[in-house]
């Protein structure tokens, strides 16, 4: 006799991945709490993805890590966030700016992708 798994109906998905997109989440830099953006244009994740290929050019790599980063947090505290990056003291360097990348990434990526 074989098991059956039981799956929700697709309407209580939809509402579980509408109820995710909506929770505001934060990641933590330092003492300061910064809110990410609900959603990020998938293009803006392409190209992040796309910039992690090692034959691309470091210009665009850097653009599409600053790219992201402007995307990545709610516009109330984006202004904030970018000060924050270049006024720190001491000052943000690339291998604290890398964590604070992936666990940006982090958070995004694992979020339920909305059906168009």
């Amino acid at each position: 006799m074989s098991e059956t798994t039981a799956v929700a109906p697709i309407d209580q998905i939809e509402a579980l991945a509408a109820e995710a997109a909506d929770k505001s989440e934060t990641i933590m830099v330092r003492e300061e709490s910064f809110e990410l953006a609900a959603q990020i244009p998938a293009i803006v994740m392409l190209r992040l993805t796309a910039a992690g290929d090692s034959k691309t050019a470091p210009a665009r790599q850097m653009g599409a890590i600053l790219d992201f980063l402007n995307h990545a947090v709610a516009m109330d505290d984006r202004e904030r966030f970018m000060d924050f990056l270049e006024e720190a003291d001491p000052i943000i360097d690339f291998d604290e700016l890398n964590k604070i990348l992936e666990a940006a990434t982090e958070v995004i990526a694992a979020r339920p992708t909305e059906q168009s």
